[in-house]
């Protein structure tokens, strides 16, 4: 009875685990799915303009520095592997170091289509889920850019 009772237990552990894993990915892909329906009225895929996104996240705060790698390394990766991916800059606020603002530039708007259904990009969506406690996205026109290494 006791061998039954701990197969079931063991059973029923996997499903749920199996469980939560299907619900990351299917959150990752609903994320998706919403945010390409987003704005399409405004941008085409044929338009030749940046594509600027600005991304204020709050997170908890005990998840700061966790957090912070896994930002870090989704932006590494995407500006290495994309060619459509120009920039990232992040700024977190000094006296509330759990809001985050990100400046995301884009070669075009297919280029951030294309960086949202990204392996790397869900990865860090499911790793991330739990940490972050609001999201905004503001689509933002590029007015003017300079810094010394121009």
């Amino acid at each position: 009875m006791i061998k039954r009772l701990y197969f079931y237990s063991v059973t029923v552990f996997v499903f749920l685990q199996q469980l939560k894993n299907i619900i990351y990915i299917f959150s990752a892909l609903l994320f998706v799915s919403c945010t390409k329906s987003t704005n399409t009225s405004y941008y085409s895929q044929d338009s030749n303009d940046l594509f600027v996104r600005l991304v204020k996240i709050e997170i908890f705060p005990t998840t700061l520095s966790e957090y912070t790698a896994i930002l870090n390394e989704q932006m590494n990766t995407a500006v290495l592997l994309e060619s459509g991916v120009l920039e990232y800059r992040v700024v977190n606020e000094k006296d509330n170091p759990h809001l985050f603002t990100l400046i995301e530039t884009y070669r075009d708007y297919a280029s951030y289509l294309s960086h949202i259904k990204t392996s790397h990009f869900l990865k860090y969506k499911v790793r991330s889920e739990n940490m972050v406690k609001s999201l905004e996205l503001i689509d933002a026109n590029l007015i003017g850019k300079t810094s010394k290494n121009n």
